[in-house]
């Protein structure tokens, strides 16, 4: 019985090797590529001007969007699906955009199922700066951004 524990022992370190190579190697590639696995890349970040067309607070499954709140832009490219993500359109610090507004929008392009959604950071409009994502691409919560909307005006008007 005792000489059967060490042969148990060597086989199944044999079993695991396999796999112990397949790990090296996705961590040999993620080192290598580290953006790669990022799902918002500040280094692509765009600004885009335009007028909002249209204005969605809350997708719902039939619509053909990803969740979260949207603004359509027209720019002089055509129309721009820009993602505000869940928190931008909700709360008492709600971002105050109505179709026909003037907008800069900064953020990413991604194509998400198929389709290219522009992935919001940073909307200007009325003369404000609002904050929709931090630089990793997470959205600021409703309790994270109530005095920082405010607060930030910018100098003249769209």
């Amino acid at each position: 019985m005792s000489r059967r524990l060490p042969v148990l022992g060597i086989l199944a370190i044999f079993a695991l090797c396999p796999f112990a190579a397949r790990v090296q190697a996705q961590a040999a590639e993620s080192a290598a590529n580290p953006a790669a696995h990022r799902a918002y890349d500040i280094t692509k970040e765009v600004t885009l001007t335009g007028t909002v067309s249209s204005v969605v607070k809350q997708t719902t499954r039939s619509m053909d969007l990803t969740p979260g709140a949207h603004i359509m832009v027209t720019t002089s490219s055509g129309t721009v699906d820009a993602n505000l993500g869940r928190f931008a359109m909700r709360g008492k610090t709600a971002l105050p955009i109505t179709s026909g507004q003037s907008v800069k929008v900064t953020g990413v392009m991604k194509t998400v199922k198929g389709k290219d959604v522009f992935v919001t950071r940073i909307v200007q409009a009325n003369g404000h700066i609002y904050k929709i994502r931090n630089e990793h691409g997470i959205a600021y919560a409703p309790a994270n951004r109530s005095t920082s909307w405010k607060s930030e005006s910018k100098g003249g008007s769209l």
